[in-house]
């Protein structure tokens, strides 16, 4: 065979590998933020409630990429399906988005799996109204805390969010980009609510500066904090347990702020037209069921729990609580909340700017990060000069504004985006001027 030949023969083979793997058929169609311990243990406790074998695609995106992917989808197909049949985990405010865009579809679930899901927690829905997504488990935010690092730094141990901002914690803190992360986007809405407009955005503005990194995924930040590269920030409550638990209680710590912690559901939800309708609800049914739900509480090996990945979630069921109360690996969340633990979070403030807030934080905070963390360092190393810190405090508009603002950015309004595109050049002006003033 000569040269052509084996070339063409080889192309062929090629093509003929590609056809089959675009054609390869699932059972189901999952897209997801969830990491791949969630996806083993929920693909394999769903194959045992079918008794079945069952062939599961996982599409694993940010929460951000997930809502542009469908995004563009819609562009293309106008109405028609996404060709997925599940979007498990992130946000609330991006499974409202998808919803407000006409994206899910209410699946058919047993009336006694919706019985056993509690309307609201500590302030905030469990479920969206028109049974569009549903709470599948419920996340704290909190602080995560390298213990040994901060000792061997000389810094205090930080128990609030003003301690994260505080000057002496240059260089240590680490943040997610909210505009990737929906659910470190919750911690900076709670800071806000707990300090107000006013002094809230300033703080997110020190926090941001004191960061050494900002990360592109809320799962970057305990691993970032546990190898000792930065020594604290913001983490939800489960990617911190599960750091302790490998580097002990000693090494590593998760809290709640004082004053500043929150709870809110991680949703699961239909997307519309999913070529596999049946395989999806049972699906969604199961994960809201008490024997999809004890898979996140329980420690794995143990009866009625995860095979090998314990996943330290707190179940959105509280029937699953007081069934495994003895066996718990993290704390009932309904007990929690009951004795005011959880701050109760203004649902609907949050849901109202979450858009604003991640373009604000991301045009003004993580794109001209360098000049944020220039600008900090010299009002640090200039005593903090009135004029100087009054500028850097000076707000971009009041919250009557930014509510207003928000609102357009959530219709789509062109000059409100258009407004948003200048940001990055005027907080970089801003970041000069504190500069200027410093010295």
């Amino acid at each position: 065979m000569g040269i052509f030949a084996s070339r063409l023969m080889g192309l062929l083979a090629a093509g003929l590998l590609a056809a089959a793997v675009s054609a390869e058929h699932y059972d189901l169609e999952i897209i997801t933020p969830h990491n791949q311990d969630i996806q083993i243990e929920f693909e394999r406790g769903f194959i045992a409630h079918l008794g079945r074998p069952l062939r599961i695609r996982w599409i694993k995106k940010g929460t951000g990429e997930i809502i542009q992917q469908l995004d563009a989808q819609e562009r293309a197909s106008k109405g028609g399906s996404f060709g997925i049949d599940v979007f498990f985990g992130g946000g609330v405010p991006d499974h409202d988005l998808a919803a407000s865009r006409g994206y899910l579809e209410a699946p058919n679930l047993p009336a006694e799996i919706l019985a056993g899901i509690p309307e609201r927690i500590a302030g905030v829905a469990n479920y969206d109204p028109r049974h569009l997504w549903f709470g599948s488990a419920l996340s704290a935010f909190g602080m995560l805390k390298n213990l040994r690092g901060l000792a061997n730094q000389s810094l205090p141990d930080p128990q609030s969010w003003e301690d994260l901002a505080h000057p002496r914690m240059f260089s240590w803190v680490i943040i997610a980009d909210p505009r990737k992360s929906a659910s470190v986007r919750v911690c900076y809405e709670l800071i806000l609510q707990q300090y107000g407009w006013e002094k809230g955005w300033p703080l997110l503005m020190q926090i941001a500066a004191n960061s050494r990194l900002i990360a592109d995924s809320s799962s970057a930040i305990p691993n970032e904090i546990a190898t000792g590269n930065v020594l604290a920030g913001p983490c939800i409550d489960f990617y911190a347990y599960a750091r302790v638990s490998q580097a002990g209680q000693g090494v590593l710590a998760y809290i709640n702020p004082v004053g500043g912690s929150a709870i809110t559901p991680d949703p699961i939800s239909m997307l519309r037209k999913p070529p596999h309708r049946e395989l999806a609800e049972k699906f969604i049914a199961f994960v809201l069921s008490p024997e999809g739900q004890r898979l996140w509480v329980l420690p794995a090996g143990t009866p009625d729990g995860p095979r090998e990945h314990t996943l330290y979630r707190m179940p959105i069921r509280p029937d699953v609580c007081r069934q495994y109360a003895d066996r718990l690996t993290v704390k009932d969340p309904y007990q929690e909340a009951q004795a005011g633990n959880f701050r109760n979070l203004d649902d609907d403030l949050q849901r109202a700017r979450s858009t604003l807030l991640a373009e604000l934080m991301g045009a003004a905070l993580a794109d001209p990060h360098q000049d944020l963390q220039a600008a900090w360092k010299a009002l640090i190393d200039g005593g903090m000069k009135p004029e100087a810190l009054a500028e850097w405090n000076r707000l971009p508009f009041t919250q009557a504004e930014s509510l207003e603002l928000a609102a357009k950015l959530q219709a789509g309004d062109r000059q409100a985006r258009q407004l948003t595109r200048e940001w990055t050049r005027t907080f970089r002006d801003k970041y000069e001027r504190v500069k200027r003033l410093a010295k």
